[in-house]
């Protein structure tokens, strides 16, 4: 096994994600008010938390009233059963070259595992007999995702296959649904409709299913109907509802760095590759060493503001021209106090005072990059520093 070591020191480098654990419970905490006694939570913190650190996320929602953790891959389920952490875990997306690797050490770690066809029941099958236990499953049944999980036609066959197979103990059923963020859409009660059948199709072979969930951020916040026995946020943890809601929920995450120089230039002046901006007036640029290489999104170039904390004060300026792999560019404005050293927010909470500007949010680098906040905080690159608020 190679170890990966870091060719650069984060304490040189002026780029911070700044996480605050708190703001993930406080979230988790609310959501798990909105949830009925018999209802659990599942903390999503696939793709290392959401891009904020799996452990740490995974620690502040169980504190929060998680007793749950869900996340994609199966090593990322061995490294949160080996953090000794009070919960059941579910992980569900590997293929049979990977499956043969590790699911033994992962049902060995009481890890739940899904199953989305007869090949990975097998695959699942093969691992629980290699270490004499059974594995918890939970069967994912596609309802019009299209991806993982198996077709409803399919269950009868499943079914028996997991009635007759001692190595496996069927303890869920589950889907995920694809506009829950889409209050007016009626694709999700149709999901939901088409789920019901599904399991009592799948019982009808195995018996009761004790687990049964689909309900995501939007379907946590907005249909208290389709809670059921578990729910599944994942954005919403981090401080971004796909939905509008009434919730207290906070972002999780700051980004920041610092201003590497500032300048005087003329009117007219051209800024970035293709001379995309020039500038309305003689003004201060101020030159930020952060770019896409570090996950700011090339498309938002000339669309996104930032907030500059200066001597005199925060204030908000537009970034200008096009995003580099290293740096950006802002027009700080003619009289700006600003200087090389200032912080810069890119986004998340700034804390400045009552009534200051407030740093731009994941949703605007969204909305300026025609994407969704997920993909904003899940780019940030390794070569940004991880700070854990304090």
């Amino acid at each position: 096994m190679t170890i990966p070591i870091p060719a650069e020191d984060p304490r040189h480098i002026p780029n911070r994600a700044v996480v605050d654990p708190a703001a993930i419970t406080e979230n988790t905490r609310a959501l798990t008010g909105l949830l009925e006694d018999t209802t659990a939570l599942m903390a999503v913190v696939k793709a290392d938390g959401y891009g904020h650190g799996m452990l740490m996320a995974a620690r502040a929602a169980v504190e929060g009233g998680a007793t749950w953790l869900g996340v994609a891959h199966p090593a990322s389920a061995l490294a949160l059963a080996r953090a000794d952490l009070d919960v059941h875990i579910l992980t569900w997306l590997y293929e049979p070259v990977t499956a043969r690797l590790v699911l033994p050490e992962v049902i060995e770690s009481g890890v739940d595992v899904s199953v989305g066809s007869l090949e990975m029941l097998q695959l699942v099958s093969e691992a629980a007999q290699s270490t004499g236990l059974r594995a918890r499953v939970h069967v994912k049944i596609d309802t019009g995702m299209g991806r993982n999980g198996i077709a409803p036609h399919q269950l009868t066959e499943l079914g028996a296959a997991i009635r007759d197979d001692d190595s496996i103990s069927l303890v869920g059923a589950w889907t995920h649904l694809t506009s829950a963020d889409d209050v007016d859409s009626t694709h999700t009660d149709q999901q939901a409709e088409l789920f019901d059948a599904a399991v009592e199709r799948l019982a009808e072979q195995t018996g009761p299913i004790p687990l049964q969930h689909l309900a995501n951020s939007a379907a946590t916040l907005t249909r208290p109907d389709l809670h059921r026995d578990l729910v599944r946020p994942g954005i919403a943890l981090y401080g971004y509802p796909p939905v509008p809601t009434d919730v207290p929920l906070r972002p999780a995450l700051t980004l920041t760095s610092r201003l590497a120089m500032v300048k005087e230039v003329e009117e007219g002046h051209s800024v970035g590759y293709g001379r995309l901006h020039h500038t309305a007036r003689r003004t201060r640029l101020g030159l930020v060493p952060i770019g896409y290489a570090d996950g700011l999104p090339r498309i938002a170039s000339d669309e996104i503001e930032v907030l500059i904390r200066t001597e005199s004060g925060d204030v908000r300026v537009p970034q200008v021209g096009r995003i580099s792999m290293d740096q950006i560019v802002v027009d700080l404005g003619p009289d700006s106090a600003a200087r090389p050293g200032d912080t810069v927010y890119l986004f998340g909470d700034a804390g400045g005072a009552p009534n200051a500007p407030t740093a731009p949010t994941a949703d605007h680098w969204a909305r300026a990059a025609g994407t969704i906040p997920y993909e904003i905080l899940t780019s940030i690159s390794g070569r940004v520093s991880r700070e854990t608020h304090s």
